[in-house]
């Protein structure tokens, strides 16, 4: 995943069935890379991409995940949508990450063109009782925006038995009972630099108390390209730069990471569509304002004075 990840246990079992465990918790998102990432043509889901235009039949998991997806696409009115991926490869974001279209000076034009003539994710057919999906021509879908969260959830549930521990995945973490001063696990809130201006010292915006709770962020700076970002809207086909970065805290990491990508996509205005959906969430706007829902809590850091 192209990430760093670590887990904590505090554990009341012996050392070799704990490390046993964290062991297991790792090859979770191996697992996941293995069976769902769409750079490897072996994997479940680049396989349901090969056979678009066909029913392909798929296992329970990747049916439910691909159910989830789209409900949250429909949720949301497209703003989530897995099926982006067409876009994102005519930037050039491919598993080669060969960006020569960036400069193609017809690019604005082509990226139009192929947001007026592509299918739509309303045009996936489930089959649910035979668990087969089918794709139009010329469809993929992806499960980046809700890969690391599964996988994380995953590990959670590999690590249950133990009274408490966190897991953190690239910043996003799912945490459960009390740390060892018998306290809510104490995170920090990364604070990225705004458009166009160098980050400063004040690099971390505050804190907040995790306990049998999830939070994951999302923002357009870590695979940015010249003036292209992974977060596209897929109302437009553009990179969004209405936010800079988001926040959700939920109840499991699947649901904390698709909602802070949905989060970072409508800024300030998807707020309440987050506490429809029984969410916390803060976002930062490309000025620099935040806006967070009444249930979001966080100490802000104090700022040094130079």
């Amino acid at each position: 995943m192209n990430t760093r990840i670590r887990i904590t246990v505090l554990s009341d079992s012996g050392t070799v069935r704990t490390r046993t465990k964290i062991e297991q918790a790792f090859a979770q998102f191996d697992y996941v890379m293995e069976k769902y990432t769409r750079f490897d043509k072996k994997s479940d889901l680049s396989k349901l991409n090969a056979d678009m235009g066909k029913w392909h039949a798929v296992s329970k998991e990747l049916f439910k995940l691909i159910e989830f997806a789209l409900e949250l696409a429909n949720k949301t009115n497209g703003i989530f949508d897995p099926t982006i991926i067409d876009v994102l490869e005519a930037y050039g974001f491919t598993n080669e990450n060969k960006f020569q279209n960036l400069q193609n000076l017809n690019l604005y034009q082509e990226i139009k063109g192929l947001m007026l003539t592509r299918p739509t994710f309303k045009d996936i057919a489930l089959d649910r009782k035979n668990l087969r999906i089918k794709l139009q021509p010329k469809q993929k879908i992806d499960l980046g925006s809700i890969g690391k969260g599964y996988a994380i959830d995953l590990a959670y549930k590999t690590l249950d038995k133990f009274p408490a521990f966190i897991i953190n995945a690239g910043g996003d973490i799912r945490a459960k009972g009390l740390n060892v001063q018998g306290k809510p696990w104490k995170v920090a809130l990364y604070k990225t630099q705004l458009p166009n201006q160098r980050i400063t010292d004040d690099y971390i915006l505050g804190f907040i108390d995790l306990n049998n709770a999830s939070v994951a962020s999302s923002g357009g700076w870590a695979r940015r390209v010249s003036f292209f970002h992974h977060l596209l809207n897929p109302k437009t086909g553009m990179p969004e730069n209405i936010s800079t970065q988001s926040y959700v805290i939920g109840k499991t990491a699947l649901t904390s990471d698709a909602w802070a990508t949905i989060l970072y996509l409508t800024g300030q205005a998807g707020l309440e569509l987050l506490e429809k959906n029984g969410l916390q969430g803060l976002v930062i706007s490309e000025s620099g304002q935040i806006f967070k829902t009444p249930g979001f809590v966080y100490d802000e850091k104090t700022k040094t004075k130079n």
